[in-house]
């Protein structure tokens, strides 16, 4: 007999739809508990009112701090301090019109510098303004005469006397005007021409010491001379040179 061949069916299990709902009740039993869990903690306790019959006592505000005044300096101290203020202005005026002072009596220096320099020229002008004319004067007269010299008594000029260009020199001496240190005592030799009654004409340096500064003062000095003094006969020689010397002590 030959066997035949059904095809496989697996058995249904028992108690499937028992297990799944209890399966399902005890997961929302779980999820039940921790809703409530959570719930519990996060809620918030009520408060407790209670009345009490004991009177508060009262709250004592303390006075404001009072802060104590500044104590007023002494007098003597005010004053002291008002003194020295007062001396510093009077020291810093002071100072200012000592300062300003200066200053007007340097440009009164400066003025008075100024005029003089300007005299001098107005003098220096006028003596030679004066010699030119004498000049003139004195070429005239030698051409009346021929050119002969012109004197008083015979006619002609003679030597000077042998102390004649000392008096000249001693005439001229104290309108030096020489501040300067000189190394040595150097000549300076002045040749004058002068008219007979002892005019200057003309003066130049004859021999040099070698410091301009005193060669310069000599010259000048002879021109605040002129007139020069006439020789012993009452006429002035027409040329003579004089010897100067910057530390000639002779009288």
């Amino acid at each position: 007999m030959q066997a035949v061949a059904y095809p496989y069916q697996p058995v249904p299990e028992r108690g499937t739809v028992r297990c799944f709902v209890l399966a399902l009740l005890m997961h929302l039993l779980l999820g039940a508990l921790l809703y409530y869990g959570v719930r519990w903690r996060n809620a918030v306790p009520e408060g407790v009112t209670a009345e009490l019959w004991e009177s508060v006592p009262e709250v004592v505000t303390p006075p404001p701090a009072v802060t104590p005044a500044p104590t007023p300096k002494p007098v003597e101290e005010e004053d002291a301090d008002i003194s020295l203020q007062e001396k510093r202005r009077k020291a810093e005026r002071a100072a200012r019109d000592e300062a300003q002072q200066a200053r007007q009596r340097e440009n009164q220096a400066r003025a008075d510098a100024a005029r003089k320099e300007a005299q001098r020229k107005a003098q220096e002008e006028l003596r030679q303004a004066d010699n030119t004319r004498r000049r003139g004067e004195l070429a005239r007269l030698q051409a009346q005469a021929g050119g002969a010299n012109v004197g008083t008594g015979s006619g002609t000029s003679t030597r000077p006397s042998s102390g004649y260009a000392e008096r000249v020199r001693q005439r001229v001496k104290p309108n030096i005007i020489f501040n300067e240190d000189v190394a040595g005592n150097p000549a300076a030799v002045v040749a004058v021409h002068m008219a007979p009654d002892g005019s200057v004409l003309s003066t130049r340096l004859a021999k040099s010491s070698g410091n301009p500064g005193w060669d310069n003062a000599v010259l000048r000095a002879v021109a605040r001379s002129d007139p020069l003094p006439r020789d012993e006969n009452g006429v002035a020689p027409s040329n003579i040179n004089i010897t100067f010397w910057p530390k000639d002590q002779g009288g």
